[in-house]
């Protein structure tokens, strides 16, 4: 089961206490990054018990990969790709940078949320493949129209220009890389990976 199939399963109060999880995770990494964000903190942030923070996110890792699946979700919800314009290059391309952008203006939350993908260890694997899978079809559905199958080209083709993404995204994060640089490289990655 998905995580939005998890959480859309779920009461309205657990839901909504969910979301005010995230939102105080979310609040706390934005002011200082992945040192700010403490589960105690969080926690009476969100006027919930400590407990009933560890119910839902057994760790910090959990809480931040969870958020970056619910950052992704609404990043992909607010981006509207016209179909009838462009490649299918130039539409992966737009909405790439469209993400790419906002984690930019989000460094400190960002590099909490990335941080805790890239640590992640087995016990997170599911959240992991999550974020992964809404990545993928973040990319994938540049390519198709609504409600559209991607077959197992597509797939492929969007985990090679995610991963590249995700490494540049690092990169970036880690000062090493400007917005630009990051863009030209996916811009070519997207051309080579989606021209044969």
């Amino acid at each position: 089961m998905s995580e939005a199939a998890a959480v859309g399963a779920i009461p309205a109060s657990q839901a909504a206490r969910r979301e005010r999880i995230l939102d105080a995770a979310m609040d706390l990494a934005a002011e200082g990054g992945w040192d700010s964000v403490q589960m105690r903190e969080v926690a009476e942030r969100a006027e919930v018990a400590l407990g009933t923070l560890y119910r839902y996110f057994p760790s910090k890792v959990h809480l931040l990969v969870s958020l970056l699946g619910r950052t992704f979700t609404d990043l992909h919800d607010s981006v509207q790709v016209d179909r009838a314009s462009g490649t299918p290059q130039e539409r992966v391309y737009r909405v790439v940078a469209v993400m790419t952008r906002y984690l930019a203006r989000h460094r400190r939350l960002s590099g909490a949320m990335v941080r805790a993908l890239m640590t992640a260890e087995a016990d997170a694997a599911r959240d992991v493949e999550a974020v992964g899978d809404l990545l993928v079809g973040f990319i994938a559905s540049a390519t198709h129209e609504p409600g559209e199958a991607h077959d197992e080209r597509d797939t492929l083709v969007a985990h090679i220009i995610g991963k590249v993404w995700l490494t540049d995204v690092v990169t970036l994060l880690s000062g090493r890389m400007t917005v630009s640089q990051v863009l030209e490289d996916l811009e070519s990655t997207i051309s080579l990976v989606m021209s044969g």
